[in-house]
């Protein structure tokens, strides 16, 4: 559902910059915050999943072939 809105607002977007109703600035604007919202969500993406395999690593010995050595 959410995908639905979100391709018919950039459609919406880019009707609104072909009949000149809005300048084409809005819409680069718009393009620019997205691509920005995408970043960011995929460096906090990331980062949880290495988090996450960190502390897997430390609590099980074990993660993806390696061992951890005791001390």
């Amino acid at each position: 559902m959410y995908t639905i809105f979100s391709l018919l607002k950039w459609v919406v977007l880019i009707y609104l910059v072909k009949t000149g109703r809005i300048p084409e600035s809005t819409l680069v604007k718009c393009q620019q915050f997205a691509i920005a919202t995408v970043t960011t969500v995929l460096v906090y993406v990331s980062s949880i999943a290495h988090v996450v395999e960190s502390v897997d690593l430390v609590s099980n010995g074990i993660a993806e072939g390696y061992i951890q050595r005791r001390i």
